[in-house]
């Protein structure tokens, strides 16, 4: 294992500073005619909670990316996602956003190379109940030494 890899497991359980998200209806509602299901319906449409998620998880994508010394121009792509949400959304409530990383594996593909998926969970919360958890993963392309 380099020295690198090293450094990066040692991020698995690594906090996000969090933050907050407000469930705009007007964002709730652009949404759900984005996706083509029904702007009226009052419910949020659940890919919200992985946007509520990402906006308050408190730092920039490329400050995510540093964490494990990449950068956009890397190519970093967006693995798997899970949400599960453990009560309905509400549009119009300000969610507050914790989360941590969850996981760090290099891989090498014949075709792809050398790559690094990291897995990182962020959670909502509305005062003491947990809302939803969203799960996903980074797909970080390393460069071949030359």
């Amino acid at each position: 294992m380099s020295e690198a890899t090293g450094s990066h497991h040692a991020l698995i359980g690594r906090q996000f500073p969090g933050g907050s998200y407000t469930l705009e209806p007007w964002r709730a509602w652009l949404l759900a005619d984005a996706l083509g299901a029904d702007p009226w319906d009052e419910q949020p449409h659940p890919v919200m909670a992985w946007m509520a998620a990402v906006g308050g998880m408190g730092m920039t994508w490329d400050e995510l990316f540093a964490w494990f010394d990449a950068t956009a121009d890397d190519g970093p792509m967006f693995g798997e996602h899970e949400t599960t949400l453990h009560v309905p959304l509400k549009p119009a409530v300000t969610y507050r956003v914790s989360g941590k990383i969850t996981s760090f594996d290099r891989k090498t593909g014949r075709r792809a190379g050398t790559f690094d998926v990291v897995g990182y969970e962020l959670s909502l919360h509305d005062g003491q109940e947990h809302v939803a958890t969203c799960w996903n993963s980074l797909v970080l392309p390393r460069r071949s030494p030359a």
